[in-house]
């Protein structure tokens, strides 16, 4: 059995934008077991997000392209967190604007990309960062049972000989 896949979402309302990072992801992250699945809106990402379960979304602000009516950004980032807050999530925008930035952080946000000529390397450069924490957070997950373990043995032991301490002097002549 191998490794778990990292579930990613792309929520991006340009298709082209969204296959090329897709392709990008796949290429940088090979080695790592990744799993993509795209959608156009706000509202499709979050019809699946309990489903899937994605660790990671990379999410555009600006969602109302094809459909003016469509949530943006700032929306399915505060409801994704509602629904799962260790979910990560890259913001992007075409718009570099501080308030927006400031926003996305303040609902949880693990980044915000700026689309401009080096955003693929921003973007995976974050999704690096992303998959370092999610791996020092599931050792730290491992050590801490196995400490967890060794003081319940440890306990253990010490009941045992309270409740009957002639275990101590057995054996000696």
């Amino acid at each position: 059995m191998g490794k778990p896949k990292t579930n990613i979402f792309i929520v991006d309302d340009d298709k082209a934008f969204t296959l090329a990072l897709k392709a990008d992801i796949e290429t940088i992250f090979a080695k790592k077991s990744v799993k993509i699945h795209s959608f156009e809106t706000g509202k499709a990402c979050m019809e699946k997000f309990n489903q899937e379960k994605p660790q990671v979304v990379i999410l555009d602000y600006n969602l109302d392209s094809m459909q003016p009516e469509a949530a943006n950004g700032i929306k399915i980032l505060s409801r994704i967190k509602k629904e799962s807050p260790k979910t990560s999530v890259v913001m992007l925008t075409g718009d570099d604007h501080i308030d927006i930035a400031l926003k996305s952080f303040h609902l949880g946000a693990s980044d915000y990309v700026v689309k401009t000529s080096t955003q693929f390397k921003k973007i995976n450069y974050s999704l690096q960062n992303i998959f370092k924490i999610m791996e020092a957070k599931s050792e730290a997950t491992i050590y801490k049972y196995i400490v967890i373990g060794f003081f319940m043995l440890v306990a253990v032991g010490i009941i045992a000989i309270i409740m009957n301490p002639s275990v101590l002097t057995r054996g000696t002549y």
